[in-house]
């Protein structure tokens, strides 16, 4: 009995972990970087602030024994990063972007000096998503502005993602419009919808875009 208790806890750790480094779900995206010194040698117990930009929420985090910082299921957003270790001045780097599904990299290099220094720097994280295979594409205001869309239903931006195979859409049904689509050979019916993080897949619908269905248009 008490070697299938070992196995059972050994069993829902492994599954906390993979729940940790996931990193990131289908509303929230997540942030990683490595610190290091200008002989590129990698700083161990750096502590990292991270600072939304719209509400102020703060979280810290501290680099491993391999330098890197992991900020996990973070909502997309703007942020600030502050780096802070004993021996170097404190850097800060403003406007690091988070997106939906993404998980951004950003990298610092700190500077020999006391941390009564600091140094700023404009944020640019990495454009090419290499710590994590998540597929996930965002959308901007400008490209739901330009982009000539049926009906202006937001359904029809979904067509743009990578992995996505969609229908035509109905330009009849003014107001809905909708189109079916499938992601990654999956039926429409597995198809979840959120708005900010909250689940708002109609389950008359189960998944499908139906055009009884008064969905939303942008």
């Amino acid at each position: 009995m008490k070697a299938k208790s070992t196995v059972f806890v050994a069993v829902c750790l492994l599954l906390v972990l993979a729940s940790l480094l996931m990193a990131q779900t289908a509303s929230t995206g997540a942030l990683q970087g490595t610190v290091t010194d200008a002989s590129g040698a990698v700083v161990p117990n750096a502590t990292v602030t991270l600072t939304s930009t719209t509400t102020g929420q703060e979280r810290t985090a501290t680099t491993g024994a391999d330098g890197i910082y992991r900020f996990p299921l973070l909502p997309p957003g703007s942020y600030d990063l502050k780096f802070a270790a004993a021996g170097f001045k404190t850097d800060e780097a403003k406007g690091v972007n988070v997106n939906v599904t993404e998980n951004a990299v950003f990298n610092q290099k700190l500077e020999v000096g006391g941390a009564t220094e600091q140094v700023t720097v404009a944020a640019n994280a990495e454009a090419l998503q290499t710590a994590s295979s998540a597929v996930g594409t965002v959308v901007g205001s400008s490209e739901a502005t330009s982009i000539p869309l049926t009906t202006r239903n937001y359904t029809n931006l979904l067509g743009l993602t990578a992995g996505v195979a969609a229908d035509v859409g109905n330009a009849s049904a003014l107001g809905r419009g909708g189109m079916e689509f499938s992601v990654n050979g999956s039926g429409a019916a597995f198809n979840t919808f959120q708005m900010d993080g909250v689940n708002v897949t109609s389950y008359g619908g189960t998944g499908f875009v139906t055009e009884s269905q008064n969905y939303p248009t942008i």
